[in-house]
């Protein structure tokens, strides 16, 4: 509840800039990037199908065929049999010694097999090309243009809007407006079905900076 956690990592003026540009008296928030965990939570919160479940068994979610060619033999990820476990919180999904969750490996969770005192923060390509490429990402962008299509209609302006106010928490801007609807339409032009159109800009709003950092 202190001011300085509670303010903007953009907030600066030349003044604060020439005693302090490291902010090391901390006099704004340092921008962030969610932990690995908190990103899966915020995809499938967005998308509304978070299992917001308390305790239980670990969580091990079914995955491509790419991803879980490290392991030796698959019986080691045994998938859980009830698909509504398979969207739980991170923080549920099962822990490997020799297997880090292949999500979980591109956005710097811990090496399991060695003490971790603290996470190191990348980005590296890797990460965009795991958000753009997953079928599991691309699955809950489905779901997530399906939310809001029930909630906001299908005009493309009020639907790209309540997308905004979802995934971002603010309302859109003019320009954000113009691009999205101009990029909704152009996949339109090479896609067959409207929804796989709609589902394309969610997973674009996905690859956003701003949905993975918090400012």
């Amino acid at each position: 509840t202190s001011s300085t956690y509670q303010m903007s990592s953009r907030f600066a003026t030349e003044r604060h800039l020439a005693i302090d540009p490291d902010n090391k008296f901390l006099w704004r928030m340092n921008r962030r990037r969610l932990e690995a965990e908190a990103l899966w939570d915020a995809v499938h919160a967005t998308a509304g199908t978070i299992n917001l479940k308390m305790g239980g068994r670990p969580v091990v979610p079914p995955l491509a065929e790419d991803e879980i060619a490290a392991l030796r033999e698959k019986w080691q990820w045994p998938i859980t049999a009830d698909p509504a476990e398979h969207t739980r919180r991170g923080l549920y999904i099962l822990v490997l010694r020799n297997f880090r969750f292949p999500m979980f490996e591109v956005f710097d969770a811990p090496v399991t097999s060695t003490s971790c005192p603290q996470r190191d923060v990348t980005t590296v390509a890797p990460q965009a090309l795991w958000t753009l490429n997953s079928p599991s990402v691309y699955r809950q962008a489905e779901q997530l243009a399906a939310r809001v299509s029930k909630e906001a209609g299908g005009e493309p302006d009020e639907f790209v809007a309540h997308l905004w106010q979802i995934a971002l928490g603010r309302p859109i801007t003019e320009q954000e407006q113009a691009e999205a609807i101009a990029l909704l339409e152009s996949f339109k032009t090479e896609l067959e079905a409207d929804q796989s159109a709609l589902a394309k800009v969610c997973l674009a709003v996905y690859n956003l900076n701003e949905f993975a950092f918090v400012d």
